[in-house]
């Protein structure tokens, strides 16, 4: 799971890195929210779960407007998700068996294991990585950035 963590974080990266600097804040339309909220989601979830993995009581969803409103630099933005997609790895690989099988509260009021909810944390990443994919290509950009 560390391995396919660090795969949709390179790949976060690099749709990141290809939507214009002047579009990132930007809202497409409708209740649409600007690619630097939908990556603050992303770290708050990646962080949330890291702190709930090791047995933290996380707090993590209360600071996600100030996690969004930091990624309106992308550079600040691409660090925050490196730095949060590699604790989370290191999280995973270092939980044993009884912290991963014990069952915590998710944000969403659903009693889960806490192997799920990481799982649900690193796919959480590549949802978000294709509603950016989806703004490039309402600005015109069909390449898959990712694959490069």
């Amino acid at each position: 799971m560390a391995g396919w963590l660090d795969a949709v974080t390179h790949m976060t990266i690099a749709d990141v890195k290809a939507i214009p600097d002047d579009k990132w804040t930007a809202a497409h339309g409708g209740c649409a929210r600007p690619a630097n909220e939908l990556l603050g989601d992303t770290i708050t979830n990646l962080k949330w779960t890291t702190e709930t993995i090791n047995g933290i009581e996380s707090s993590a969803y209360n600071n996600m407007a100030a996690e969004s409103a930091a990624c309106a630099d992308k550079e600040t933005a691409i660090t925050a998700l490196t730095e949060a997609s590699a604790a989370l790895a290191a999280a995973i690989r270092g939980a044993s068996d009884d912290q991963l099988n014990r069952v915590a509260m998710a944000p969403w009021q659903m009693a889960t294991p806490v192997m799920v909810l990481a799982h649900i944390a690193v796919s959480h990443i590549w949802y978000h990585d294709g509603q950016l994919n989806y703004i490039q290509g309402l600005l015109g950009d069909g390449e898959v950035h990712w694959m490069a």
